[in-house]
């Protein structure tokens, strides 16, 4: 859709022309379709675009440089082009290394995009997604293209339809635009797999995107895509964000369905957002929360799910809350030594403090015990074998895959290691699955008891390290528990190349609200989300 050259005009020459002191967005109108004014705004720009930006820009409310409307087929055209030159290129002062943070671009992109398209031709926006290019990690299925969990092991794997929760994001007007690599079989915190071996983060190549979301992590903190997914069994979506200064959101075990998602545990897998805001988080958290027959865990009584996560969205949530800081839980250091994460974490509770908050600190949790180690290699073999029995998967059980000999020599041996620790029957695993709800019961009678909104702490122990080498981490806590939390960037190592931290905030069952509240508030008060130098 293209402006006329007076108007066009008009809008440089206000822009050109606005002196002084004021700062505020120069505007100018247009005449829709229908008859009506549309206000100019300002120029659409692809990098940190928001769900909104793309939204305005698709109304004519933000202009590309030629003057024109952005389309979607356009937007993806933009995305696509961004991969294609910046995902494998070596560039020098970034580290020297390529991100390798993409496997796979959706084959029906174009047609799927000119579609949504006439569609907005036709009706105006689809959805609260309408056209928001997604970056899938690659363990969530879809019916155009292979879901392969990072593995040569499953390379060409094509599930027969949709993950329920790529399904619910179509329905709200999302385009799938790729898949991200991973850790292979997402099965550690550093990026280990056999599609681009590693996943460097853009803001130091050199050291490593994080586990096992890291391709998300990667690629949406490079601009890639415009929001992306991630799965955190422990760290996934808590981690990659924290080395990459970006939103992570952990919901509650039953939120979200695990329908159509490559297992690594279900009692502890939780498929989330990750994306550069806290908003575009919340929209699309609406989308891919939902009751799905197919998952039990969704069906639990009592599940609390709002008609949007958006509208706990204020600037001024964190006054008046009371917020612990967790020090310790059953003799784990929580915050570690490392001076970037002591001193970033440190700022954050003085930013909590400026923005409202009492602190109640320190917090200390003596009695709870880390389950996830003890979870994830007795649940694997079993609950990988589901998966690969529902379709015509390239091996039809995990045993297959291993003896395939083609898995990535660490993710191998920690498959290796599930065969023989498989255990989904026995009194002893059915005694760990009872204690794990004790304990989230003793993490929520004690935040009740001291009367606290949410507990606070860093999601990391340091920032992102070189592949081979782990960062410490606390994601056991809310592993364990199954209670929800939100990472938000909170700042950056001083290094040559600043490698970012992030904050986690975590609270009780089905209070995934209140945490976007308090996430929200920290991120306006703070604005702590910078884009990777090297990769304008």
């Amino acid at each position: 859709m293209k402006y006329s050259p007076l108007i066009t005009m008009m809008i440089f020459v206000l822009s050109a022309c606005s002196g002084g002191s004021d700062s505020s967005p120069q505007t100018s109108t247009r005449t829709t379709q229908s008859g009506n004014p549309q206000a100019v705004i300002g120029e659409f720009k692809l990098l940190e675009a928001t769900i909104d930006d793309v939204h305005k820009a698709f109304a004519g409310q933000l202009i590309q440089e030629d003057g024109t409307a952005l389309t979607c087929v356009e937007l993806a055209n933009l995305y696509v082009n961004r991969i294609s030159a910046l995902d494998t290129a070596i560039i020098p002062a970034a580290g020297g290394l390529p991100l390798n943070s993409m496997v796979s671009i959706n084959p029906l992109l174009q047609e799927q995009a000119q579609a949504l398209d006439d569609a907005y031709a036709q009706k105006g926006l689809t959805g609260p997604l309408h056209c928001v290019p997604v970056i899938l990690k690659d363990l969530y299925d879809t019916k155009e293209f292979p879901t392969t969990a990072a593995s040569a092991t499953l390379q060409g794997s094509q599930p027969p339809d949709d993950a329920f929760t790529v399904k619910r994001m179509r329905e709200h007007g999302a385009l799938i635009l790729g898949k991200a690599s991973m850790t292979e079989f997402a099965y550690f915190t550093q990026s280990y797999n056999t599609q681009t071996f590693r996943i460097g983060t853009p803001y130091d190549t050199t050291r490593d995107a994080g586990g096992s979301s890291g391709g998300t992590g990667a690629s949406i903190a490079a601009n890639f895509g415009l929001v992306g997914t991630g799965s955190d069994t422990c760290a996934s979506v808590r981690l990659p964000p924290s080395n990459n200064s970006l939103v992570g959101v952990r919901s509650t075990v039953g939120l979200v369905s695990q329908d159509g998602l490559v297992p690594l545990s279900h009692t502890l897998d939780v498929g989330g957002p990750m994306t550069r805001t806290v908003r575009d988080a919340a929209l699309l958290l609406d989308a891919m929360a939902g009751v799905d027959p197919a998952d039990a865990k969704t069906l639990d009584a009592t599940r609390v799910q709002p008609q949007t996560y958006t509208a706990f969205l204020e600037a001024g949530a964190l006054k008046g809350k009371r917020l612990g800081v967790l020090r310790s839980y059953g003799g784990t250091d929580a915050i570690g030594t490392d001076p970037a994460v002591v001193a970033t974490f440190s700022q954050a509770l003085l930013d909590l403090q400026a923005a409202g908050a009492t602190l109640v600190d320190p917090i200390d949790l003596p009695e709870f015990e880390s389950l996830s180690i003890l979870l994830i290699p007795r649940e694997f073999a079993d609950h990988l074998d589901e998966y690969l029995a529902s379709f015509n998967a390239p091996h039809p059980d995990t045993q297959s895959v291993f003896l395939s000999g083609r898995a990535h020599p660490v993710i191998q041996a920690l498959i290796g290691a599930s065969l023989a620790l498989r255990d989904t029957e026995s009194a002893g695993y059915q005694q760990t699955l009872a204690r794990r709800v004790e304990l989230r019961k003793y993490v929520e009678d004690f935040m009740n008891e001291n009367k606290l909104d949410a507990l606070v702490y860093p999601p990391v122990l340091r920032p992102a390290m070189e592949t081979g080498m782990t960062q410490g981490d606390n994601c056991e806590f809310g592993s364990t528990t199954g209670l929800p939390s939100i990472v938000v960037p909170a700042g950056f190592s001083e290094d040559n190349r600043p490698r970012p931290v992030g904050i986690e905030f975590l609270g009780r069952r089905w209070e995934e609200g209140s945490l976007f509240g308090l996430a929200y508030a920290y991120e306006q008060q703070t604005k702590h989300r910078k884009p990777p130098a090297f990769y304008p």
